[in-house]
């Protein structure tokens, strides 16, 4: 069983004095629970996400720039990082966009006392591969986050489309990755091509920045060994024809869980704790602009060094937290049921390759 240590915002303690808290217990030395953890002269990778232009939901600078003062208060020397997307219609697809992606939303050396890094850089391609799953054919973790000393994993837990709930499993796993495995994850739920429902507007093809869509006789064509599955085409299409395999959402958690092995797999040795704060939280992922109406009343923040069980406890609270009237659903899995599938499922995948475990002891600090 792991310990979960729990900063309550339904008290009047000071979210800043929080997060000290949650770190000096999470990274201190328990007796019989393994060693303690020393940021001392360790490059330390403080990894968040920087948000999507126009996203207003996304990771507040504020805690980062604390969670840095505190590694470097350690004698860690920490920078802030993230990696480029996939897909190509935000403004983060290259490395030059992520920063200048980054510095609007607050992000900058100068804000969060620290040198701030896209992790994937030059090219989004520039990582350290490691063993394959059952579902993907490989992980390839973002070089600067594999030659770091530590990570911290600084997670906006919030819905997704594909995973339910997005927090530290699926930071890792994608947050954590090179675009060719972020590729390698999104292949996993396929795409279907509905051809009664097409209307042969074309759009998708327009939209396709890496052209590997094109119109035959009227109707699109793939080619899929040169395909992104950004689902940039599916997403722009209004008359539904082009969609997800049937249990698309399901191995797309799989592979998920499997990158994030794979991504605790290459920092094995290493120093690793996880945060999540659960306030904001919306429907969809902090790639979306904007994410949608808040789902729950703030909730608090988190802190492991397991991240199987900090996503657990984020799941729990979540169902026991205030959901405001408007959704109309109820626990449990309350961001499971708003986009239609189980949230558990990268969890319990994630257990079962080994990278913690879904029994926890809730800590409040």
């Amino acid at each position: 069983m792991s310990e979960v240590y729990f900063f309550d915002f339904s008290g009047s303690g000071n979210v800043l004095e929080g997060i000290d808290r949650l770190l000096e217990n999470c990274t201190r030395v328990r007796e019989g629970r393994g060693e303690g953890i020393d940021f001392g002269r360790k490059r330390v990778a403080v990894k968040a996400h920087f948000g999507e232009l126009g996203n207003y939901t996304h990771m507040r600078p504020a805690f980062v720039r604390h969670v840095v003062e505190h590694v470097k208060g350690k004698g860690g020397d920490p920078f802030a990082t993230d990696t480029t997307t996939l897909y190509p219609e935000g403004a983060r697809v290259t490395v030059e966009e992520s920063l200048r992606t980054a510095a609007y939303n607050g992000f900058t050396e100068e804000g969060l006392g620290c040198p701030v890094s896209i992790a994937d850089a030059p090219d989004g391609y520039n990582g350290v591969a490691t063993a394959e799953g059952e579902i993907v054919d490989f992980v390839k973790v973002a070089r600067a986050i594999a030659e770091a000393d530590a990570i911290v994993v600084l997670s906006h837990v919030k819905g997704h489309v594909l995973t339910g709930i997005g927090g530290a499993i699926k930071n890792l796993a994608m947050g954590c990755t090179t675009k060719d495995c972020k590729r390698e994850q999104h292949r996993a739920h396929g795409l279907v091509f509905y051809d009664e429902k097409c209307t042969g507007c074309g759009t998708c093809a327009a939209v396709c920045r890496f052209s590997v869509l094109e119109m035959v006789e009227g109707k699109p064509v793939w080619d899929f060994d040169r395909c992104f599955y950004c689902s940039t085409c599916r997403f722009s299409c209004e008359s539904g024809a082009i969609g997800i395999l049937k249990d698309g959402k399901e191995r797309f958690q799989k592979g998920m869980a499997e990158s994030a092995a794979g991504v605790m797999r290459v920092m094995e040795g290493k120093a690793s704790v996880f945060l999540n704060f659960i306030f904001d939280v919306t429907p969809l992922c902090d790639c979306a602009a904007p994410a949608g109406m808040l789902v729950v009343q703030n909730v608090g923040i988190l802190a492991s060094r397991d991240p199987v069980a900090i996503d657990s406890a984020s799941i729990d609270l979540i169902d026991s937290a205030e959901v405001f009237p408007s959704w109309g659903v109820t626990p449990p899995d309350i961001l499971g049921k708003i986009n239609q599938t189980d949230s558990w499922i990268h969890v319990r995948e994630a257990e079962r390759l080994g990278i913690g475990s879904r029994r926890y002891r809730l800590v409040r600090v």
